[in-house]
């Protein structure tokens, strides 16, 4: 134990005294002696198209890690897309240096190289390693780039002592118990180390989580320190269909917890309190002003698939306590780090758009983040901006491990300090209806390029277009300022930074700001908890 403690009091002093801003090189040999020594377990759980704000239909989640750990106030997702996103998070690279762009072919898992990935980094670092749940849209259906030849559904990628996917199809005829797929909620295959096992009638967050308690089980009699992470299918739509499901995709759930929000949730959250969607989007770009107005039928759908979301989050709150009663028993909790987060957000409503996720904002962009464990202040606030890639940075300062050509930060040395919002945190998509008409500037897959400061939040398009907000003043981003003369010269500075964040690669991602952009801690507290105040007050 004394070494482990060795390792707690070090990180929490290096929360404290390292308030430095850069990149943290995961490559010194001290690193790599105490990931083999005496460095801390580590828990990811993601969901899948979860907003920020629906942690509150997880009370033992805000209980357990909320009283035990830090919540990061600004967390945002690069690419908010389920599989793009979680691209960048197993190799802490943006969507432009990954390349997997999109759900589909030429895109989707299938291209995706995971040869080199956080499991193998760790691995190499002494750290045995888990995954459960939901990897890549196209796994189990595209064939894998690092391994043509071997059959989708069975393939193990590099990196995992322990693999318990869920491939999104199996080849196998219906009538094969195997036959199940990430997005049937009540009939998922897990892909066990290489071997098909069906779990038909086990709900999806059920089946995930005892997978997970189970290897915390198996870890923790070993010597060595553990990785693991479980991706949940909730919130993400999936079958069956039910009676009750909207003309919107829903996600299935069981049937004890139908109607659980229903008096809780009376619209849509992102729709306003008057009932009425947004009057004006004249200023948006033209992907959202193609948005109509929509009734009472559109009205009611936004609602129901919210209760329907919010139902399934209360599931896999009930499960994941599990794991938490899990690291208890074995006592795991004291030297584990755990963090909690969803790959993208999800819109319902906001701007007009029903139901959707891609564009930039904030519904979409911005995602929960909960971290506890050694070194990480309990019922703390963190306002300092962080990205899906920077949790994939810290994940590697956590543990000494070595991952080439990452473009996150470590957000370790920020927290429990005041650190202000110094740098630019990127946004990027490609969005197939947008045309490329920039074609000397756009030269990628990209139809999207943005920046976000802690006032400001802008996003050029490759038709020529822009949005600019001032997050201070319009922090619901109702008003674009893009063409209004008073914004010139920060538009043009936010100019400058974009153009650095556009192609860049490994610490250059760390893009600083000039002076005028930054905001100090106080600022982003209070235009950040701004938004809380403004959301109820808009959208009740």
């Amino acid at each position: 134990m004394k070494r482990r403690s060795t390792l707690i009091s070090l990180v929490a002093a290096l929360a404290v005294a390292v308030p430095t801003f850069g990149a943290i090189n995961h490559e010194t040999s001290a690193g790599a002696a105490v990931a083999r020594t005496g460095a801390p377990n580590v828990l990811v759980v993601m969901t899948d198209d979860m907003r920020y704000d629906d942690v509150k239909y997880m009370p033992n989640l805000r209980k357990f890690l909320g009283a035990r750990g830090t919540d990061f106030r600004n967390m945002f997702a690069p690419t908010p897309l389920c599989c793009p996103n979680r691209a960048s998070f197993l190799t802490g690279k943006y969507a432009h240096n990954h390349h997997v762009w999109w759900h589909d072919e030429p895109w989707g898992y299938g291209a995706f190289d995971d040869r080199h990935t956080i499991g193998g980094a760790l691995q190499a670092a002494g750290y045995t390693t888990g995954y459960v749940g939901k990897y890549l849209n196209g796994y189990g259906r595209m064939r894998p780039k690092a391994d043509p030849t071997h059959k989708p559904s069975t393939y193990v990628p590099a990196g995992w002592d322990e693999w318990r996917g869920t491939p999104d199809a199996t080849s196998l005829p219906e009538s094969d118990p195997r036959a199940g797929s990430t997005y049937r909620y009540f009939d998922t295959t897990v892909n066990e180390n290489g071997k098909l096992v069906g779990h038909q009638g086990v709900y999806n967050s059920r089946l995930l989580v005892s997978e997970g308690v189970k290897l915390i089980d198996k870890f923790h009699g070993s010597s060595k320190p553990w990785y693991l992470m479980i991706n949940s299918l909730a919130p993400h739509h999936g079958g069956p269909v039910e009676k009750d499901d909207p003309y919107l995709v829903t996600p299935a759930r069981p049937t004890w917890v139908k109607g659980k929000f229903n008096q809780q949730i009376q619209r849509g959250p992102g729709v306003p309190r008057s009932g009425e969607p947004e009057a004006d989007v004249s200023d948006k770009a033209r992907i959202t002003r193609s948005k109509e107005p929509f009734g009472k039928r559109e009205r009611n759908a936004v609602r129901n698939e919210a209760r329907q979301r919010a139902e399934t989050l209360y599931v896999l709150d009930k499960q994941l306590q599990r794991v938490w009663d899990e690291l208890a028993r074995a006592g795991q909790l004291r030297n584990t780090v755990i963090a909690f987060t969803s790959d993208n957000g999800y819109m319902e409503g906001e701007h007009r758009w029903q139901a959707g996720k891609l564009i930039g904002f904030d519904s979409s962009y911005r995602v929960p983040l909960l971290v506890a464990g050694p070194g990480i202040p309990a019922g703390a606030r963190q306002y300092s901006p962080v990205t899906t890639i920077d949790l994939t940075a810290s994940i590697l300062d956590w543990t000494g491990a070595h991952l080439p050509g990452v473009d996150g930060r470590s957000f370790v040395p920020d927290i429990g300090t005041k650190v202000g919002w110094n740098r630019a945190v990127g946004y990027e998509a490609h969005i197939p209806n947008i045309r490329n008409k920039q074609k000397t500037i756009f030269t990628d897959a990209r139809q999207a390029i943005g920046i976000r400061t802690g006032r400001y939040f802008y996003v050029r398009y490759a038709n020529g277009q822009s949005e600019l907000f001032d997050l201070e003043k319009d922090p619901l981003e109702l008003k674009s300022v893009t063409a209004d003369p008073a914004y010139a010269a920060a538009k043009r500075e936010l100019n400058v930074a974009w153009k650095a964040f556009k192609d860049c690669r490994g610490e250059a991602c760390v893009v600083a700001l000039p002076p005028n952009l930054r905001t100090n801690a106080a600022q982003d507290a209070s235009i950040r908890e701004g938004l809380t105040t403004a959301t109820a007050r808009y959208y009740g």
